[in-house]
């Protein structure tokens, strides 16, 4: 059985809300995200078709790009979709985001989207605070708890070093 179902069969027409949870291994999330996935969706009901909305949160432990230390990060997104009640075979949709249900069907199943939306809300580039130092080039520390004998300045590769002349300009 899904996690994350929300029963249509008996839905009247108009505005509706659930609020759902999931755990992030239950909904085939890796080991970064660690807080339970909330899920609010609200759904507008009419006779040709069912709107959703869904806003998602959730959070994790991810590694920092910079400094490779572990750092707390909020994981949030918001997607819509379209539920119309028929067959493919009537209407041949070129937006994705339009899915058709048999008008008898009693549940949808959004764990699947909620999962792909989680994932793609992780930021490609993480970062442990805004002014991470990162680790030094030379000697692998981190720069952000020690200081080493390499300083703040990196040096620079003897064969980039005709690309200055283009900073100075």
């Amino acid at each position: 059985m899904s996690g994350l179902r929300i029963n249509i069969s008996k839905l009247s027409e108009g505005v509706h809300s659930r609020s759902l949870e999931i755990e992030p291994a239950d909904l085939g999330l890796d080991e970064r995200f660690t807080e339970a996935v909330k899920v609010l969706a609200t759904l507008e009901k009419s006779t040709k078709q069912l709107y959703l909305t869904v806003e998602l949160s959730t959070g994790g432990t991810f590694m920092c790009d910079r400094c490779l230390d572990e750092c707390r990060r909020d994981v949030r997104s918001k997607y819509s979709m379209v539920y119309m009640f028929g067959s493919e075979s009537t209407l041949k949709p070129e937006n994705q985001e339009i899915a058709f249900i048999h008008p008898d069907t009693s549940f949808i199943e959004i764990d699947e989207d909620v999962r792909q939306y989680a994932v793609l809300a992780v930021p490609q580039k993480i970062l442990c605070r805004e002014d991470c130092k990162g680790l030094c080039p030379q000697c692998g520390i981190n720069r952000n708890s020690a200081i080493c004998s390499h300083g703040e300045k990196d040096e620079i590769d003897p064969r980039w070093q005709g690309l200055q002349k283009f900073l100075k300009n």
